[in-house]
């Protein structure tokens, strides 16, 4: 229980950030999220081909850490793509998290699915112009999601054996009720009107990232 009341709080914590301040936060932290965006698509990659327990075996957890490890170095040293990266990995997650709502929880087909939703955002976020908004998008929906799941962990909706089982934190948002799934659109569309407001002027330059960890 006490896991459970930890992890619910990391995620509440973490979804506002996102949520409200996720295009300066996001821009700061990107080897960060480069590196757990590697973890969990290695593992959840090694889940859906092979029907492995999401980080469950010495295998998912081993693709998982590399891919991590590689993807945390590239963004250091190719920082726009390293955005470019990081969105795939988001596009991966939704459409993973979406197929495995359908029922496809293995199998090439949902792997398919999620490499053409993270080939497709990683492009989208390449378009200059567009790169703003696509991350005070994403971790506006990543952040919304972060803080209902956390809900629906603190109201036994769901278990921390259930996220490590499915590796993905959208179906149990999904399958719970329509009302979590409205809840979410509604915290992720104020995060996107807070974060446009704020950041409308403001561009995040890749000198400050360099500041920032150096």
């Amino acid at each position: 229980m006490l896991m459970t009341i930890l992890f619910a709080l990391f995620a509440v914590i973490l979804g506002l950030l996102l949520c409200f301040g996720g295009y300066r936060f996001f821009m700061i932290m990107l080897p960060v999220w480069s590196f757990f965006g590697g973890c969990w698509a290695g593992a959840k990659a090694v889940r859906l081909i092979f029907g492995e327990g999401f980080l469950a075996t010495t295998t998912s957890l081993t693709v998982g850490l590399i891919f991590g490890i590689l993807l945390a170095i590239f963004s250091w040293q190719f920082y726009h793509l390293g955005i470019a990266i990081v969105a795939a990995a988001i596009g991966a997650w939704l459409g993973a998290g979406i197929m495995d709502r359908l029922g496809f929880e293995s199998g090439i087909f949902p792997a398919l699915v999620a490499l053409g939703c993270a080939a497709v955002l990683g492009v989208l976020t390449l378009i200059e112009g567009w790169q703003k908004y696509f991350v005070m998008g994403l971790s506006a929906l990543g952040g919304a999601n972060a803080i209902v799941l956390a809900c629906l962990l603190i109201f036994g909706r769901v278990s921390l054996e259930q996220l490590q089982k499915t590796g993905t934190g959208i179906r149990p948002v999904l399958q719970d009720s329509w009302l979590w799934l409205l809840l979410w659109l509604a915290i992720a569309i104020a995060g996107i009107v807070v974060q446009v407001r704020n950041y409308r002027e403001y561009v995040f330059m890749r000198d400050e990232f360099v500041k920032y960890w150096s």
